[in-house]
């Protein structure tokens, strides 16, 4: 008994270290219940009612599979942070096949529904399903600083903000001396291709200070339904004190064209820029005098300009070359801001040097072929996010000397090296990721330096609702796992 107890108090010291993490609340909400699942077509949406707390419910989680947690040793497949609404539509989902739902509630001190919500309910998504006549009103799920004078309001459906005034639609309040902050603009998140993301642009808010941002029924959905005043039409978020970014709005400038020798050229840039996957595509080269005849580009490589600006010139490798004028043009090259070229700015002439083509250093130039079925799957272990990247080895392998596994946060545009890998490796686990879009390049690479192209696959993590740090603390020191159950 005494070392129980001494566990206990070791336990509560760890808690009132770690910021007394459940000093305010340990009370989990109630077991959601009502859970309706209605099939679609690609989808199915999921209903159910409102759970009770003792503080405030701050969100839901929706979990969906193919087998029923009903069956012995089942889990679901995967799940959805939904925020503090009511129903939920799982889309990409497989036609014919059927899939169980169910569904918990958390709060804001990261307690969760000690049960499974009831009934687990189930649906078959088909082709044949229409979808039904939108009724529900958008809801306003999270607002967040961006920075001084922004902030990211994100709704539960695609939004359509008002033609004129959009801003007059949305007020913000101290809620400490209960001034105004005034919304000078509103757009919609260009980066949201789902339309559920607005960005205000606000006078200079107070640092830390809590604002209280309230939207009217000027904002509608897409079926027209309008916010509902007095329901899920508010947000609290923090003020910041980072400075706004100025954007770049200004494309990439082609500045100076050099003949290297007859196979190579190089070309200079205002700023950085990006290169497509397959880099000779960003590429055009033609003779000026005759722009029917072109040049092969085989191979493209990103280095620093004589300004010292990292991967703001380009040393093209060519087929060999006449001596004539020709002229190199970009097609589709972006910069770091995702800009298009600068049209006034995005060819220029080089004189073409004849001449004996220097041998490679090595025999062999062609890269190694790249791997198949290259997958990424998203779990969660210990409340974090692995990613599981697998693929399978090309047949001629023999001349691998490393596999390069690059990441992209930005969506392609930019790809950082994130691992290099044995030949004979199938799989690599990727930690520590947050919420986002995350892509992966893997390539292969022989022993004379060749690099293949690669292939990519990418992930979208979802929301891992809030955090559970204390919990998992509490959980290793009394030597026992807490787990969902299904209700008796």
């Amino acid at each position: 008994m005494k070392k129980f107890g001494s566990i206990i108090c070791s336990a509560i010291l760890l808690f009132a270290l770690s910021g007394n993490v459940f000093a305010a609340d340990s009370e989990n909400p109630s077991d959601v219940e009502g859970i309706k699942a209605e099939a679609l077509n690609g989808s199915v949406k999921v209903s159910w009612k409102a759970a009770t707390d003792n503080t405030n419910i701050a969100g839901y989680q929706v979990h969906y599979g193919l087998n029923s947690i009903g069956e012995a040793f089942s889990e679901y497949d995967d799940f959805a942070d939904v925020g503090d609404v009511l129903s939920y539509t799982v889309s990409d989902l497989e036609n014919g096949k059927k899939y169980y739902f169910s569904v918990i509630a958390y709060d804001a001190a990261g307690n969760e529904s000690v049960n499974w919500g009831i009934p687990e309910s189930s649906a078959t998504p088909s082709g044949d399903l229409d979808a039904p006549a939108d009724k529900i009103a958008p809801q306003v799920k999270s607002a967040e600083a961006l920075n001084i004078e922004e902030v990211k309001v994100v709704f539960s459906e695609e939004v359509v903000l008002p033609k004129d005034d959009p801003q007059n639609a949305f007020s913000v309040e101290n809620d400490d001396d209960f001034e105004l902050l005034e919304v000078s603009d509103v757009k919609m998140d260009e980066e949201d291709k789902d339309n559920t993301t607005v960005i205000l642009s606000t006078d200079p808010q107070e640092e830390s200070a809590t604002y209280t941002l309230t939207v009217g029924i000027e904002i509608k959905d897409k079926a027209g339904n309008s916010i509902i005043s007095g329901t899920s039409d508010t947000a609290m978020f923090t003020g910041s004190a980072e400075a706004k970014e100025i954007e770049d709005a200004q494309g990439p400038k082609i500045t100076k064209v050099e003949t290297v020798d007859s196979t190579h050229v190089g070309v200079s840039f205002n700023e950085a820029v990006v290169l497509n996957i397959d880099p000779s595509e960003n590429f055009q080269i033609t003779q000026s005098g005759d722009p029917s005849k072109t040049l092969a580009v085989l191979g493209v490589k990103l280095g620093g300009s004589s300004a010292g600006v990292e991967d703001a010139f380009a040393v093209i490798t060519t087929a060999p070359q006449e001596k004539v004028k020709y002229t190199v043009k970009i097609v589709e090259l972006k910069d770091e801001a995702g800009n298009d070229p600068d049209a006034t700015a995005s060819s220029a002439e080089f004189e073409g040097i004849e001449g004996e083509v220097t041998p490679p250093d090595v025999d062999d130039p062609t890269p190694p072929s790249d791997v198949a079925n290259f997958i990424a799957k998203a779990i969660m272990e210990a409340e974090q996010y692995v990613i599981k990247l697998t693929w399978q080895l090309a047949a001629d392998t023999q001349d691998v000397s490393a596999q390069l596994l690059y990441q992209s946060n930005d969506k392609g545009q930019k790809y950082d090296m994130k691992a290099s890998l044995a030949p004979t490796d199938t799989q690599y686990d990727v930690e520590g990721l947050s919420k986002g879009e995350y892509w992966f390049k893997l390539t292969q690479k022989d022993s004379a330096g060749n690099e293949s192209a690669g292939v990519v696959t990418k992930v979208i993590l979802a929301e891992t609702g809030p955090e559970m740090i204390g919990l998992v603390v509490f959980s290793l020191i009394l030597g026992r796992i807490v787990t969902k159950k299904k209700r008796q």
